[in-house]
């Protein structure tokens, strides 16, 4: 489907955007003449942008390779917007007592866009263990907290952000969205990584929607501990307690 034409257009704030959304997928910085080329620009085009992104602290140079990167800055603006900074403290002191109690790691997840972006974790205690990082995306249909993040939506928004991940409804979805939300849970192999398995439970706010996702990649242990099911309880409770603090909702009792 052809993409309709915007309506406005500000060419000095689309060209800054541009740069730093090619800077966030390079996992190494880039030089002018590169940046230029992947933005299919001149260097004279994007020079004055660069210079005042760097003053504002949005990009660095390396001392010896001259290359641009991205600082801290736009991760600091989101988590000082009153939501995400309300969600994180809520959820920060339960996610370290669920790590602790499960003997795994935890994360939390919303949507951006048609992905579930990781934005806090907690390490489980112990030498050994796995984690995703912060600022991690993957997308809604192929991670758990994405499909979390679906079920707990009203009908309209479910389909909304389906569109516009360019993902069908189809029936084999529907019907596992329809058991995520029966169970109040989902568990679902990892689709990045051998030997893990999601767990994921909803942060629900008033209306019962959710607003986040609290997964732990759970990783069986030879050791003593907490097993799969006894692991859930935990995620569930932690995940139920951020939403009360958040005013939200409790989860209901799986069906």
């Amino acid at each position: 489907m052809k993409a309709s034409s915007p309506r406005y257009s500000a060419p000095a704030l689309e060209k800054g955007l541009d740069i730093l959304e090619l800077l966030a997928a390079t996992a190494d910085g880039l030089s002018q003449s590169a940046i230029a080329e992947g933005l299919g620009r001149s260097t004279g085009e994007i020079f004055r942008m660069l210079t005042i992104l760097e003053q504002r602290g949005y990009l660095q140079r390396g001392p010896a390779d001259e290359l641009y990167r991205l600082t801290p800055r736009l991760f600091e603006l989101a988590h000082h917007h009153p939501p995400s900074q309300r969600l994180l403290q809520a959820a920060l002191p339960q996610m370290q007592r669920l790590a602790a109690a499960a003997a795994q790691s935890c994360h939390l997840a919303i949507r951006h866009q048609g992905d579930a972006l990781i934005v806090a974790q907690v390490d489980g205690p112990g030498f050994l263990g796995f984690a995703v990082r912060p600022g991690a995306r993957i997308a809604l249909v192929d991670s758990c907290s994405g499909r979390v993040l679906l079920a707990f939506q009203q009908d309209w928004r479910r389909q909304d952000w389906l569109q516009e991940c360019a993902v069908d409804h189809s029936e084999n979805l529907r019907r596992a969205l329809a058991h995520i939300r029966r169970a109040g849970a989902a568990r679902r192999k990892s689709t990045q990584t051998k030997g893990v398995t999601d767990l994921s439970a909803p942060v629900l706010d008033h209306s019962g929607e959710a607003v986040a996702s609290l997964t732990v990649p759970y990783l069986r242990s030879l050791a003593s501990g907490p097993d799969e099911a006894q692991v859930i309880q935990l995620l569930r409770g932690a995940a139920d307690r951020i939403s009360a603090a958040l005013g939200g909702a409790s989860n209901p009792p799986s069906a």
